[in-house]
């Protein structure tokens, strides 16, 4: 499989936790409940398998790839995505905060993590369009293809080594059980 298949598989799963934050985001701006457990998840899942994983595989392999390979390190594409993905953790980190605030019982909290849970959203679903329509097209054409075995190579070792053993599993049990809670 060619590493960019790699990652518009997990683009599938984050895209999956896309629509679940959203669900979640509009219930909160309409007064209902929720479950902070769920948001604690949700940003695990973030931290852990959009960006350590998914990221950390783009930003520690295939950029410097691509790099390698002609592309601009500044003023194009991976410059644009590696903005986007700073923007995302910022975004990530508000969820956090906002779920030690509702833990403190801060009247606003709720907001804070509903906004910050759209601007993630929408941020995402703008940032997997441009890869998967722009930068993984390029890549593709721009990796020779014993680079992109190397390329798949160093993504498996950093799902065993940096993620762990079974981890993506787990995660992609959690999707299962939050798509329960908050269908389509």
């Amino acid at each position: 499989m060619k590493p960019t298949e790699d990652l518009k598989q997990e683009h599938k799963a984050i895209k999956t936790m896309l629509g679940i934050m959203t669900r979640i985001a509009d219930d909160i701006r309409n007064g209902k409940e929720f479950d902070v457990k769920d948001i604690e998840n949700i940003v695990y899942f973030l931290r852990v398998f959009a960006d350590k994983c998914h990221h950390g595989k783009e930003e520690n392999v295939l950029f410097p790839a691509l790099i390698a390979s002609g592309m601009p390190a500044e003023n194009g594409p991976v410059s644009v995505m590696l903005h986007e993905h700073t923007l995302g953790r910022g975004y990530i980190k508000e969820m956090s905060d906002g779920v030690e605030n509702w833990k403190n019982h801060q009247v606003t909290a709720d907001k804070l993590i509903a906004t910050a849970m759209t601007n993630y959203v929408t941020l995402l679903q703008n940032h997997i369009m441009k890869e998967e329509n722009v930068l993984f097209m390029m890549a593709d054409r721009m990796l020779a293809a014993a680079g992109q075995a190397e390329i798949a190579q160093r993504f498996e070792q950093i799902e065993e080594e940096v993620v762990g053993h079974g981890v993506h599993e787990e995660f992609h049990q959690l999707l299962d059980e939050l798509l329960i809670k908050y269908p389509e």
